[in-house]
């Protein structure tokens, strides 16, 4: 015949590593804390045109190819962009404004001097309210002074951002456009939606303009030139969501419950 003893321990021990459990958890619950270091993986899409012509479509942004997959985005410096002797990133390409007009319009114009004579930026999407915002549309006009009768130009912009006066970070290049003398009706626009890789913080913004068929920077315009470009609060979607605060409350609140019941059970237990 066996005896059977029965541990009065036991269901004590088990209450114990319970109730350590749930203290555990609602003491120091999981969180996914925003890690604010600099990192590599960048990711964007963005969409130039030129500001006269209609309107993006929202769900046309979210359609398009990576900035970096399409071989738009380069995330070198600008230091290794102008001192490569080989040209690291995708030139740009006619697109059916540029194919209405003569080839010769894609020759370098050695007597014609470009600029940039304004920029502006503008700030869309900022999901956690936070103030720093995932959208960023750059808007910019280049000009053209020719000596000649020609006052068309071909050419593209290399867009570089600047972390809190930190080196410029290539980050579009767009396709080529045509411009017309200095009128402001080619002003061209850029639409950039950073998805990952930019934590929040204040950049700055630079251009380089560069003539179709000529391997220099034909004109330059960053946020030493106007304050448009200067300190914008940005941050990539990884870093723009909604506090985690907000959903770890219910679960606190269902610790607080069991915790509660656990409770009582043990005092009714111990009695």
């Amino acid at each position: 015949m066996f005896t059977t003893y029965h541990d009065k321990k036991t269901p004590w021990i088990a209450i114990v590593i319970i109730l350590s459990m749930l203290i555990s958890l609602f003491f120091f619950p999981s969180t996914y804390a925003k890690d604010n270091s600099v990192t590599n993986n960048y990711r964007s899409i963005s969409q130039g045109q030129f500001k006269k012509g209609p309107d993006i479509p929202k769900n046309t942004m979210a359609s398009l190819i990576a900035d970096q997959l399409s071989g738009k985005a380069t995330g070198q410096t600008r230091e290794e962009i102008l001192s490569s002797s080989k040209t690291t990133f995708v030139k740009a390409t006619k697109n059916k404004d540029t194919q209405h007009h003569n080839k010769t319009t894609l020759l370098h114009n050695s007597y014609a001097d470009f600029a940039i004579y304004s920029a502006t930026s503008f700030l869309l999407d900022d999901i956690d309210g936070d103030s720093f915002y995932q959208t960023l549309n750059v808007t910019f006009d280049a000009d053209i002074f020719s000596y000649t009768s020609n006052q068309l130009g071909n050419v593209y912009a290399l867009l570089y951002l600047s972390k809190n006066g930190g080196p410029w970070t290539h980050y579009y290049t767009t396709d080529s456009f045509i411009i017309n003398g200095n009128t402001d009706l080619d002003e061209y626009q850029v639409i950039t939606s950073f998805l990952s890789g930019y934590p929040s913080d204040y950049y700055d913004v630079l251009i380089d303009l560069y003539e179709v068929g000529y391997s220099d920077v034909v004109a330059s315009y960053s946020s030493d030139d106007s304050n448009a470009l200067y300190a914008i609060p940005l941050e990539s979607a990884d870093y723009d969501e909604p506090y985690i605060e907000v959903v770890e409350l219910h679960g606190g609140g269902s610790a607080l419950l069991t915790l509660f019941i656990l409770s009582i059970c043990f005092i009714r237990l111990k009695r």
